[in-house]
C-alpha cells in the first residue's frame, strides 16, 4: 500500500490519497457485508446515535474520519457542529444518518445493542488492523471519538489545509 503520509508526518496538513480513501471505503464495505451475514439489523431508531444516553461513542481512525468528512461535504455541509445533548452530529431532524454511505466501521458492525450488539471482535479484527495501518500511513495517532475526529477535519476546510485545530 502506498503511503499517504505528509512530508512533516502530521495529518492536520494533508488529505489522504485517493488510493488510501478507496481502501478505507473497501474495508468499511466489507464490515457491512460481515454484519449483514451475522443477523445484525439496524432498527432505524437511532438510539445508538445518542452517545450521551447510551454511554457509547464510536471511535474512528483518521481514514474513517476522512471518509465521513467527505460524505458530509458531499451532502453540502461545511462544518460539523457538536450537539449539546451528545447525539451524533450526523443525525438529521428525523433521526436518520446523513453520512450513511460514509459511516465508520463501528456503526456498520452495529455496536448498538438494539441492533443485535457488536460483531465479535475476532470477526472484524483484520479490518480493524488494516484501518489502523492506514491511520499510521496518514500520520494519525490512533482512534478518536467520531464527532471530535470529524469536527477537527471540518475546522480545516475542504482542502484539508485550512485553519489548524488542536488535537
Amino acid at each position: 500500500m502506498a503511503s499517504g503520509k505528509c512530508r512533516h508526518g502530521k495529518a492536520e496538513g494533508c488529505a489522504p490519497s485517493a488510493e488510501l480513501l478507496t481502501e478505507v471505503r473497501r474495508l468499511l464495505a466489507e464490515g457491512s457485508v460481515r454484519a449483514s451475514g451475522a443477523a445484525r439489523s439496524c432498527t432505524g431508531t437511532a438510539d445508538c446515535c445518542r452517545f450521551r444516553l447510551t454511554g457509547e461513542t464510536p471511535h474512528v481512525t483518521l481514514g474513517e474520519a476522512w471518509v465521513a468528512w467527505k460524505a458530509w461535504r458531499a451532502a453540502g455541509r461545511t462544518r460539523v457542529e457538536l450537539h449539546p445533548d451528545g447525539s451524533c452530529p450526523f443525525l438529521n431532524g428525523q433521526g436518520r444518518c446523513m453520512i450513511y454511505e460514509g459511516r465508520p466501521l463501528a456503526c456498520r458492525t452495529h455496536f448498538c445493542v438494539v441492533a443485535g450488539g457488536a460483531l465479535p471482535r475476532r470477526g472484524v479484527i483484520d479490518l480493524i488492523h488494516a484501518l489502523e495501518d492506514i491511520d499510521v500511513a496518514l500520520g494519525g495517532d490512533g482512534a478518536a471519538r467520531l464527532p471530535e475526529a470529524v469536527e477537527r477535519l471540518s475546522r480545516k476546510g475542504p482542502a484539508g489545509g485550512g485553519r489548524k485545530g488542536r488535537r
